[in-house]
C-alpha cells in the first residue's frame, strides 16, 4: 500500500538524482569549453609520433632510423 511517506521519499530520490545529473553535465560542459577546439587532423597528429624512414645496415642487416648513428656489435 502506498503511504504518504513512501511517495515523498520516492519524489525526493528522483529530484536528487535529477539534480545530480544536471550538475554532472554542467561540469562536463565547463571543462570542454576550457579546452581549445581541435580538428580531427590536429588530434591525430598529437596522438602519436611521426613515422620515420628506416635504413638497413649493410654490415649486420639491422634497420635503424634514418639520420641516426648506428654501430654494429659484430
Amino acid at each position: 500500500m502506498l503511504s504518504f511517506s513512501k511517495i515523498i521519499f520516492t519524489a525526493l530520490v528522483i529530484v536528487v538524482v535529477w539534480q545530480g545529473f544536471k550538475l554532472f553535465n554542467r561540469a562536463k560542459q565547463v571543462s570542454s569549453n576550457d579546452q581549445p577546439k581541435q580538428t580531427r587532423h590536429q588530434k591525430k597528429k598529437q596522438s602519436g609520433s611521426a613515422p620515420q624512414d628506416m635504413n638497413k645496415c649493410p654490415n649486420c642487416g639491422v634497420y635503424h632510423a634514418e639520420g641516426l648513428a648506428h654501430r654494429c656489435d659484430s
